[in-house]
C-alpha cells in the first residue's frame, strides 16, 4: 500500500492499494499539498482532484492524465511529462521549470501567472488556453496555441519556430530575441506576413496628379 502524505505535514491524504503509483487511477480526492516529489505516476490518472501546491518536483509523469483538477501553485519543476494529458484544468501560478513537456496536452486549461521557463513544451497541445506566463528560454516548437490568450505573455529568447498562434492573443506578449521562422501568426499567415506593397511613383507623377 502507498500513502500519499502531505509535503510539509506528513499527513496521509490518500491510501493506494498498489505497490508504487504508476498506472494508479485516483477521482475527486482531496490531495491538496500532496507531495510526489521523485515519484514515478507514469500512465496514471488523477481525475477532478485538488492538488493545489503538490510537490510535483523531478516526478514522471510521462503519459500521465490529469484531468479537470485544481493545481494552483503547483511545482513540476524538472518532471518529465512526455506526451501527458493536462487538459482542463487550472494550473495557475504553478512552476514548469525546466520540464520535459514534449506533446503534453494542456488544451482548455487556465495557466495564468505560471513560469515556464527552460521547459522543453516541442509538440505540446494549448489549444484555447489562457497562457498570460513567463515563457522565457522555452523550447515552444511546433506548438499549437490556436486560440490561446498569450496577453502579456513573456516569450524572450523562447524558440517559437513552426508553432502556430491562429487567432490567438498577443496584446502586450513580449517576443524579444525569440525564434519566430515558419511560425503562424494571429492572422493565419506566416509571422512578419505582409502584403506586398506597390511600387511608389515618382514625386513628379504625384504632383503633376494633384495639379489637374
Amino acid at each position: 500500500m502507498i500513502e500519499i502524505k502531505h509535503k510539509t505535514t506528513g499527513k496521509v491524504l490518500h491510501k493506494v492499494n498498489n505497490d508504487s503509483l504508476r498506472g494508479c487511477r485516483i477521482k475527486c480526492i482531496d490531495l491538496r499539498g500532496a507531495n510526489f516529489q521523485n515519484q514515478d505516476l507514469s500512465g496514471s490518472s488523477f481525475i477532478g482532484c485538488s492538488l493545489s501546491e503538490a510537490d510535483l518536483r523531478t516526478t514522471n509523469l510521462s503519459n500521465a492524465k490529469i484531468i479537470n483538477c485544481v493545481i494552483q501553485r503547483g511545482d513540476f519543476t524538472n518532471a518529465n511529462m512526455a506526451n501527458a494529458d493536462l487538459s482542463d484544468n487550472v494550473l495557475d501560478v504553478s512552476k514548469f521549470v525546466n520540464v520535459n513537456a514534449t506533446g503534453c496536452k494542456f488544451r482548455h486549461s487556465k495557466i495564468n501567472g505560471a513560469d515556464f521557463t527552460g521547459g522543453k513544451f516541442d509538440g505540446s497541445d494549448f489549444f484555447f488556453c489562457e497562457l498570460r506566463s513567463n515563457f522565457t528560454a522555452a523550447s515552444l516548437i511546433s506548438v499549437n496555441f490556436f486560440g490561446a490568450d498569450m496577453s502579456n505573455a513573456d516569450f524572450t529568447r523562447a524558440d517559437l519556430r513552426k508553432s502556430i498562434m491562429t487567432d490567438g492573443k498577443i496584446l502586450g506578449a513580449s517576443f524579444e530575441y525569440a525564434k519566430m521562422q515558419e511560425s503562424i501568426g494571429t492572422n493565419g499567415q506566416p509571422w512578419g506576413f505582409s502584403n506586398k506593397s506597390l511600387p511608389k511613383k515618382p514625386w513628379w507623377q504625384i504632383w503633376s496628379r494633384a495639379a489637374m
